[in-house]
C-alpha cells in the first residue's frame, strides 16, 4: 500500500508528461492553422466566405485543438492546460481575419478608431454630432488607451476580436465558478462559448467593452451579492412573499457584500455611460435575480435603472429626442427586422445565414436538453435559467437595427453553453473513450460551423490593399466640409476627419433596391455639389450578395452616375474609383 504522503504517478508519453505533450500539441495546432490562414489571397471571391478558402492545414489545426481539449478533459488534466487550450482556441477561431489580412474587418471597426481620434483631437464632445457621442465612454478610454501605450489605432482593432475573446472567457469563467464545482463542466462551458459566439460582436466596440463589463457585473451578483431562499417557493402570493424575504446572503461578511456592491454600481455607470443596449440587459439579467430571489441586494436593479433614466434625461436627450425607446414595438416589427430581412441574398449569403441558425439551434438544443435532465435529477439551478431567458424580455421593444435578435443571442450564449455543457457531461462522472470521441465530433462540428457563419460576409466586410489606399485617397481630395458617399456600409472610411464630412451610402439615398437611373440622380442630388463617391468592389459585393442589386445593375448604376453633369473621376485603381460630384472640377485622372 502506498503511503499516505506519497507523490501521485505522473502520466508520460516517451518520458514527457502528458500535460505537456497536449500542450505542445495544441500551440503546433494553433501555429498550424494560423500558417494556414496567411496563405489566404484577397479579396475573398466566395460567397461562403473566408472559411470556404481557408486551406486544409487550417482545419486540421483545428480538429486537433478540440481532440486535445476534449483528452485533456477526460484526463481532468491541471488548470493550466485547459486554459491554454482555450488560449490557442481563441486565437485560431477569431484571429484567423487578422492572419489572413492585414487590416480590421468590417466597417463599423474603422469608424470606431475615428470616433476616439475626434475626441481625442478635439478634447471635447458633441452629442448632436453623432449618436454614438451621446454614450462617449468607450471611445474616450480608446483615445486615453491608444496616445498612452502608443499602439496605432488599425493594429488595436485588428487584433480586438483575440484580446476581447480572452477578456470575455475570464469573466465568465468568474461567473460559471459560482454556478458549479465541477472543473470539467467550468472548461466545457467556456469552449461551448466560444465555439457557439459567431456573432462577431467582439471587434473594437463598446459592445465589446460592455458585454464583459456585463460579465463582471454579474459575478458580483451570484459571488458577493447572491442570495438563497429557504426552502421551495409556492405559488400563493403571500407564501411567495415570505418566501422571498427568507432569502439570506450567501455572503457572510457585510463589508464585502457593501465593497460589491459599490464595484458593481461604478461598473454599471460605466456602462451606461458606454454603450445604449447593453445597460438594459444587465437590468433585466438583475431584475431576474432579484425577483427570484438570488440576489441580496434588492434595490441594485433600481440604482440601475435610475442611472439610466438619468443618462437618457441628460447626456443622451440628443439621440433620445430622435430615436424614442420603444420605436418598432412589438414581435411582428421584431420578426421583420430581424429575421424576414435578413433571409434574402444570392445562394451563398443565404447558405451561411441558414447555416447560423442551425448553429445556433444546435446550441440550444444541447441547452434544452441539459435542462430537462437537470430538472429530473432535481439539480436544476434557477440561475443560469433566468439569466439565459432575461435577454428575450427585450427582443419585441426595439429592431436595433435589426441586429435585436443577434445581440439577444449573444447575451443568452453564456448560460445556453452552461446547460449545453451539463447535457454532454451528463452521463457520468468518468468519459469512456467512445463518449470522448462523440464529445470531439461534436465540438469539431461546431467548430466548423463557426468559422463558415462568423466569416461569412468575407467577401465583403474583409478589405483589400486596393481599396484601402483608395479610402486614404478618398480624405485626401475631400474638402473639409464636403460630404462623402459610399457605394454601401462595408468600407473602410470614417477613421478620420470625422467630425469633418457627413457621410452617407448609396443606399441611404436610394433605398434598399435602387433603380440605376432613377438613383444616380439621388445620389448626385445628395452630394449636394459638394460630394466625394467612392464606388468599391467590397461595397459591389455586398449589395449584390444582400440581395439589393445585381452585378450588372451596380455597372449601370455607376456608367449613369458617371454621365450626369458635375461629376469627374479623380481616382482609380484595380478595386475602387473615387468621383468629384461638384457644379465643376479638374480633370480626373
Amino acid at each position: 500500500m502506498a503511503s499516505a504522503g506519497a507523490i501521485p504517478a505522473v502520466r508520460t508519453l516517451r518520458g514527457v508528461p502528458l500535460a505537456v505533450a497536449y500542450a505542445v500539441l495544441g500551440v503546433l495546432g494553433t501555429v498550424l492553422s494560423c500558417a494556414a490562414a496567411t496563405k489566404v489571397s484577397l479579396p475573398v471571391s466566395n460567397d461562403l466566405g473566408l472559411g470556404a478558402v481557408l486551406p486544409p492545414a487550417y482545419w486540421l489545426g483545428v480538429v486537433s485543438l478540440n481532440v486535445l481539449f476534449v483528452t485533456a478533459l477526460r484526463r481532468r488534466s491541471q488548470t493550466w492546460l485547459p486554459v491554454l487550450m482555450l488560449c490557442c482556441l481563441v486565437v485560431t477561431l477569431y484571429g484567423a481575419a487578422a492572419f489572413a489580412s492585414s487590416a480590421p474587418r468590417a466597417e463599423v471597426a474603422w469608424r470606431h478608431i475615428g470616433i476616439a481620434d475626434a475626441v481625442m483631437r478635439t478634447g471635447h464632445i458633441d452629442p448632436s454630432l453623432d449618436a454614438y457621442f451621446n454614450w462617449p465612454g468607450f471611445f474616450a478610454l480608446l483615445a486615453v488607451a491608444t496616445k498612452a501605450i502608443g499602439l496605432p489605432p488599425v493594429d488595436l482593432a485588428l487584433w480586438a476580436p483575440v484580446a476581447n475573446g480572452l477578456l470575455w472567457l475570464g469573466a465568465l469563467a468568474l461567473v460559471v465558478r459560482q454556478l458549479t464545482a465541477d472543473r470539467r463542466r467550468l472548461w466545457l462551458t467556456l469552449w461551448l462559448f466560444c465555439l457557439g459566439n459567431w456573432i462577431d460582436q467582439d471587434y473594437l466596440s463598446p459592445q465589446a467593452f460592455s458585454f464583459f463589463l456585463h460579465l463582471c457585473v454579474l459575478a458580483l451578483l451570484l459571488r458577493y451579492l447572491g442570495a438563497q431562499p429557504a426552502g421551495r417557493p409556492s405559488w400563493r402570493p403571500g407564501r411567495l412573499v415570505a418566501w422571498w424575504r427568507s432569502r439570506a446572503p450567501t455572503e457572510p461578511n457585510a463589508s464585502r457584500r457593501l465593497a460589491a456592491l459599490l464595484v458593481a454600481v461604478f461598473l454599471s455607470a460605466v456602462i451606461a455611460a458606454s454603450h445604449q443596449l447593453t445597460p438594459f440587459m444587465l437590468l433585466m439579467s438583475a431584475t431576474a435575480l432579484v425577483a427570484t430571489g438570488r440576489c441580496w441586494s434588492s434595490r441594485f436593479p433600481l440604482l440601475l435603472a435610475v442611472m439610466l433614466v438619468i443618462w437618457l434625461v441628460y447626456p443622451a436627450s440628443a439621440y433620445l429626442a430622435g430615436h424614442p425607446l420603444l420605436t418598432g414595438l412589438g414581435l411582428d416589427t421584431a420578426t421583420a427586422s430581424n429575421l424576414d430581412s435578413r433571409l434574402q441574398g444570392s445562394p451563398g449569403h443565404l447558405d451561411v445565414v441558414h447555416l447560423r441558425m442551425v448553429l445556433t439551434g444546435v446550441i440550444w438544443a444541447l441547452a434544452l436538453v441539459g435542462i430537462v435532465l437537470a430538472r429530473r435529477s432535481r439539480t436544476l439551478d434557477p440561475r443560469p435559467l433566468v439569466l439565459a431567458v432575461a435577454p428575450f424580455v427585450l427582443l419585441p421593444t426595439q429592431s436595433y437595427g435589426g441586429e435585436m435578435l443577434m445581440r439577444v443571442t449573444l447575451f443568452a450564449l453564456p448560460f445556453v453553453a452552461f446547460f449545453a455543457a451539463g447535457a454532454l457531461l451528463s452521463a457520468g462522472r468518468m468519459f469512456a473513450w467512445w463518449r470522448a470521441a462523440g464529445l470531439a465530433i461534436v465540438c469539431t462540428g461546431l467548430a466548423v460551423m463557426m468559422v463558415m457563419a462568423r466569416f461569412g460576409n468575407a467577401r465583403f466586410d474583409m478589405f483589400t490593399p486596393a481599396e484601402l489606399e483608395a479610402s486614404a485617397k478618398m480624405y485626401e481630395l475631400a474638402p473639409a466640409g464636403s460630404i462623402l458617399i459610399t457605394s454601401s456600409h462595408p468600407t473602410p472610411w470614417r477613421y478620420r476627419e470625422y467630425e469633418d464630412h457627413r457621410s452617407r451610402t448609396i443606399e441611404d439615398a436610394c433605398g434598399p433596391v435602387p433603380d440605376p437611373e432613377e438613383c444616380s440622380l439621388l445620389v448626385v442630388a445628395a452630394a449636394k455639389r459638394n460630394g466625394i463617391l467612392l464606388m468599391s468592389r467590397s461595397g459591389e459585393a455586398a449589395l449584390v450578395m444582400q440581395g439589393a442589386m445585381t452585378a450588372a445593375g451596380f455597372d449601370r448604376l455607376e456608367q449613369q452616375i458617371r454621365q450626369r453633369p458635375g461629376v469627374v473621376l479623380m481616382y482609380q485603381n484595380t478595386d475602387a474609383r473615387i468621383y468629384r460630384i461638384g457644379p465643376s472640377g479638374p480633370e480626373g485622372s
